[in-house]
């Protein structure tokens, strides 16, 4: 299948009527209004402070059409409150938090007229996270990766360049390389080899061979990373595309996650059925709350074990 023809049923699949619903229109041209993206309300990643005990990285995917992607892409994730709801389930442990959500982009801070304030994406993400590895050594939080999307094949990325850094657990909502490669690879190979990292970023949605296999490296979880949940949307077949209430879910993750040992070791893998591509990234849907119960339970763990260690 080439990616170009995925472009209309992606848009489809975002939530192309609803945009339209709320575009203006002036004459015969549609113009939507600007989306002011809504920071998160957790506490913000503050790297000149004390280190909380987790530290939450959110990436989000494809903007919602009609958009010119990847310039118009925003942190979504942080906008509609998912990330909220992830690191509501940490502090109700006992821990306390901090949060930072990027768009999905090879640009450092995006600029799009449609989309305020600018966007930071993978340099700022990828700088972030090196500097949360020197500044806070000695006091180590704890790190949960959450992505949707075509944002998920960044944290796989970030996983693998640093692999002696753990990663304590990596969410992912619908990991899609559809469009990635179209969307990304061009401007990443753009970027100076200090900001691609090793393995290149500009490789994160070609396929390897793993055990002899041939798999995207979004389906083969790095071995830093110990608690891995990933969550799939409803398939369908696309001769039947109309799901109930008039829905419509033309893609959806296909291929289950695996070790590279080809082991399933910290690996929980669910498909949620009645929900679409698009709904997975909501706070309300049932893949976020699902995902937000799985977190507390891992949290309260932690919490356990930090009371068992000397103070910080």
């Amino acid at each position: 299948m080439s990616w170009p023809p995925l472009r209309p049923l992606l848009a489809l699949t975002l939530g192309l009527s609803p945009l339209l619903s709320s575009c203006t229109v002036v004459g015969s041209v549609t113009h939507p209004p600007p989306t002011v993206v809504r920071a998160a309300q957790a506490p913000a990643l503050d790297l000149g402070g004390p280190a909380p005990d987790v530290v939450i990285l959110a990436v989000s995917g494809h903007c919602h059409p009609v958009c010119n992607a990847p310039r118009d892409n925003y942190d979504y994730l942080s906008d509609y409150g998912t990330l909220d709801r992830i690191a509501r389930e940490v502090q109700l442990s006992g821990l306390s938090v901090q949060v930072a959500g990027y768009a999905s982009g090879a640009f450092d801070e995006g600029s799009s007229p449609r989309i305020s304030p600018p966007q930071r994406g993978w340099p700022a993400l990828r700088r972030d996270y090196a500097r949360l590895n020197t500044v806070w050594a000695a006091d180590r939080p704890r790190v949960v990766l959450l992505g949707h999307s075509q944002g998920v094949p960044w944290l796989y990325a970030l996983a693998r360049q640093f692999p002696e850094q753990p990663i304590d657990a990596l969410i992912e909502l619908d990991a899609m390389c559809a469009l990635w490669n179209l969307d990304h690879r061009a401007a990443l190979l753009r970027l100076s080899a200090g900001e691609r990292g090793q393995p290149d970023i500009a490789g994160a949605c070609t396929p390897q061979l793993v055990g002899g296999i041939r798999r995207l490296p979004k389906d083969t979880v790095p071995d830093n990373v110990a608690r891995n949940l990933e969550l799939h949307s409803l398939e369908t077949d696309k001769s039947e595309a109309l799901l109930a209430g008039g829905r419509f879910n033309p893609i959806w993750a296909r291929t289950p996650n695996l070790r590279a040992d080809g082991t399933r070791l910290g690996i929980n893998t669910h498909r949620i059925v009645g929900e679409t591509h698009s709904d997975l990234s909501k706070p309300g849907s049932a893949a976020v709350t699902l995902a937000a119960a799985w977190l507390y339970d891992l949290a309260v763990g932690w919490a356990e074990d930090d009371q068992q260690q000397p103070p910080r």
